[in-house]
């Protein structure tokens, strides 16, 4: 099993991005997040990239990945995604 770990440092909500599949998770400011592979961690199954718009992990190992909170809880698909302006 591979992971890696995904903070936000700032004082805003970030949103961590799992590519290939699309899918958000929203992270308040001081949370750590952890997207998890079900691949040899040998393989180097991640790239991280940092943008404007957030943090995108992208899961190169063509395998399924998870991501789970710092109490190892699962973290959905738009898990506290902001309200859509307007709304």
């Amino acid at each position: 099993m591979a992971k890696t770990s995904v903070s936000n440092e700032t004082d805003t909500m970030l949103c961590l991005w799992v590519e290939p599949w699309g899918t958000d998770h929203w992270m308040r400011p001081g949370e750590e997040f952890t997207v998890v592979a079900r691949v040899e961690p040998e393989e180097s199954p991640f790239n991280v990239v940092v943008h404007s718009q957030g943090i995108t992990v992208w899961v190169n190992s063509g395998a399924d990945a998870e991501v789970f909170d710092s109490h190892g809880s699962p973290v959905s698909c738009g898990h506290q995604r902001p309200a859509e302006n307007g709304s």
